[in-house]
């Protein structure tokens, strides 16, 4: 057995219970590693869950291969899986974008499409929760998971038409 105290010290033991005054998720900060060259993407998701719902701000380049980079002011849509951190791009399936736009009917060109552009300054995440405004159409995105699934609340402005594509 092996020890580094001398023989005749006295060891000094605390066994209070640490106190918090806030939920230790009010110290996580969602966007660390969204830029540079981290990979990760600052939506919503559970541990060892199905869902990695997030925004979408890069439709290609390796700098964007989870999806999202935060240097970017576009976003192209919300998809529900991603992979984080990985340097390899993948996933980004399910891609939903609710909009205001005439619908085009051109398939999933997300930059012919329902872009649309958004502040840092309007956008908020937290463990499991992801918010952002989106300029162009003057919707407010709210997004959240479960274990299994992806949940979507869209505000529409109310003198526009509500549409989702």
């Amino acid at each position: 057995m092996f020890s580094c105290q001398q023989k005749n010290e006295t060891i000094i033991t605390d066994n209070s219970v640490a106190k918090t005054d806030r939920p230790l998720t009010e110290y996580v900060n969602t966007f660390i590693g969204t830029g540079g060259h981290g990979h990760t993407y600052p939506g919503a998701t559970m541990p060892f869950g199905m869902m990695q719902l997030s925004p979408d701000t890069r439709l290609d380049s390796w700098d964007g291969c989870s999806g999202y980079h935060y240097t970017d002011d576009v976003i192209y849509g919300f998809s529900h899986t991603h992979l984080s951190g990985t340097g390899v791009s993948d996933y980004g399936d399910i891609l939903l974008m609710p909009t205001t736009k005439p619908i085009l009917h051109n398939g999933a060109d997300g930059k012919e499409g329902y872009s649309s552009k958004f502040s840092h300054d309007n956008e908020k995440a937290s463990p499991g929760y992801y918010e952002v405004h989106l300029d162009d159409t003057d919707i407010d995105v709210r997004l959240t998971v479960t274990e299994r699934a992806g949940i979507h609340e869209y505000r529409f402005a109310k003198a526009r038409t509500n549409t989702s594509s």
